[in-house]
């Protein structure tokens, strides 16, 4: 999938521009109800039309409850598959989000806990962005799905690692399903592609 489309966001204060290259049929909206909500229903048309409710009900129910913490988690930006066809929407979100340290202090320990604890591992070889994952099996009345989370953290110049861009990829699939893990692993490819494009306004490309 080739990237082209530049998004150049509004960002929070203190915390510099930025450029994103996103694929053909891809937007960058504000993070409100309203983009939550399109999202929303781009991605319950996708799992409507493999017949599978288990599914939208799912992201459905995590999209609700992303919205009810977007304002707390600090997330500004939202992307969307907007000009798709539908048959190559795929079922994932991403959102772009601000964390501060402690009490004003850095995210030394924290980074570092991702690193020990969470299986964290820098992008690319310039260490510029730390990645992890994290895979759960839902059950109760969600019982047969999952969902993979994949986190970014990018530190924020001249903020001495106290406050640093996080950009977070859920992908939510059936449980077991071979050919659904093939193609979560194939989003979670499109996911670091699209992370890895990253740069600070102004910075070499």
């Amino acid at each position: 999938m080739a990237l082209s489309a530049v998004t150049r966001v509004e960002t929070p204060s203190g915390v510099p521009s930025f450029r994103l290259l996103l694929p053909q049929g891809w937007e960058e909206l504000p993070a409100t109800r309203e983009s939550i909500a399109q999202l929303t229903a781009l991605s319950s048309a996708v799992f409507k039309s493999q017949h599978r409710p288990d599914l939208d009900s799912e992201f459905t129910r995590m999209m609700e409850l992303a919205t009810r913490r977007m304002k707390q988690a600090g997330v500004f930006a939202i992307y969307l598959q907007t000009t798709v066809p539908e048959d190559d929407v795929l079922p994932l979100s991403m959102s772009a989000s601000i964390v501060r340290g402690r009490l004003g202090g850095t995210l030394d320990r924290e980074v570092s806990s991702l690193f020990r604890d969470r299986g964290a591992a820098f992008l690319s070889d310039n260490h510029q962005i730390v990645r992890w994952t994290a895979d759960t099996v839902h059950d109760g009345e969600f019982t047969g799905t999952s969902s993979r989370v994949i986190d970014y953290l990018i530190p924020v110049p001249g903020a001495g690692r106290r406050t640093a861009l996080q950009f977070t990829t859920t992908l939510v699939h059936p449980t077991g399903d071979d050919e659904a893990s093939e193609l979560v692993d194939q989003m979670a490819q499109l996911s670091d592609v699209i992370v890895s494009t990253f740069s600070w306004e102004g910075a070499p490309a």
